[in-house]
Formats: C-alpha cells, structure tokens, sequence
C-alpha cells in the first residue's frame, strides 16, 4: 500500500513539474517585445549613441588594420577610449566593448606605480590597472561584454560602473602621489 500512495504521490508531482515547464516555456514566446530590448551586439553607429546618450564627448574611427569600431570619449577631464571587440559582419556587429583610459605620468615608471597598479588590482572587483613602462604611462582598463544579451539598463549600469573606476583609479594614484 506504501508504494503505491509514494507512487501517486511521485506521479502528481511529475505532472506539476511538467505544468509548470510548460508555463515558463509559454512565458518565453509570449514576451517577443522583450527580446527585442536584448543586446547582444552593437554597431558603431549604437556605440556612439550610447556614448553620446550617456553625456560623452565622443569621436567614432574605425581601427585601420580590422575597421573594427572605435571611439574616443571624454568623462570629465579624462579622455578614455573605447575599442569595439569580437567583431562580425559588415557593417561590423561587435558584443564586446574594451574602456581603457592611460595617464602620462610624464616621468620614468617606479616601484610606487607598480604598487598603485597592484593595490587596484586588488581591491577592484571590476576593472583592471596596468603599466606601460616604455611610454611612462599607467592606465586602466575594462570591458562591456554583450555576449548572450542584455538589457539596456544593464549596459548603462556598466557605463556607471566605467566612471567609477576611472574615480578610484585617479583617488588611488592621487593619493599614492601626495603620500595620503
């Protein structure tokens, strides 16, 4: 007698289960006008519209070896660029979008640079700091990827996201150069 109520029991849920799979599977057509929002790669023309949407001065290029699209933008007194990555297509259709910002420390790179790079490193979960020895530069970089799709708002949280590392970037180095 136990095993069959453990049976019915298993059998109902089955059916639950399977009502539900169902539903959600029905959701997912039902909402087209929601998967039109979804990005999963960006044009040149929609890089410089989000750029410029989100209040950057931008000039668009192309990359003279691949025409890959590339931008360069300015976030306050920083001029940053932005280098359109995992490119497809013609018109070229890119779902990775490269930031980096470099600052001309217009003096030979030290131990001290070296440890702002690597405290930053560190403690960013997002972004990365690097140097550029030969041209006496540091810098910081950090990547949007579109891979699978996203929403709108997401890709204006990570452009958020952008200009407070360029933030913590500058606070450290600052900080590191006054000795504070």
């Amino acid at each position: 007698m136990q095993s069959r109520v453990w049976g019915n029991v298993m059998l109902g849920n089955l059916r639950k289960i399977g009502l539900v799979l169902a539903a959600s599977v029905m959701a997912g057509w039902a909402v087209p006008s929601f998967a039109a929002d979804i990005a999963e790669d960006m044009s040149a023309e929609e890089i410089d519209s989000l750029l410029s949407g989100a209040g950057f001065n931008t000039t668009l290029m192309s990359d003279k070896s691949e025409g890959t699209p590339v931008a360069v933008a300015r976030l306050g007194q920083v001029n940053f660029v932005v280098r359109a990555l995992s490119c497809e297509g013609a018109p070229a259709r890119c779902s990775q979008l490269l930031f980096f910002a470099n600052f001309d420390l217009g003096r030979t790179i030290t131990n001290a640079d070296y440890r702002v790079v690597n405290d930053f490193n560190d403690s960013s979960y997002d972004g990365r700091a690097y140097v550029l020895e030969d041209s006496g530069e540091i810098g910081v970089d950090f990547i949007i990827d579109l891979t699978g799709g996203v929403t709108p708002a997401h890709i204006q949280s990570r452009l958020g996201r952008w200009q407070g590392i360029v933030s913590d970037f500058l606070r450290e180095m600052n900080a590191a150069q006054t000795g504070s």
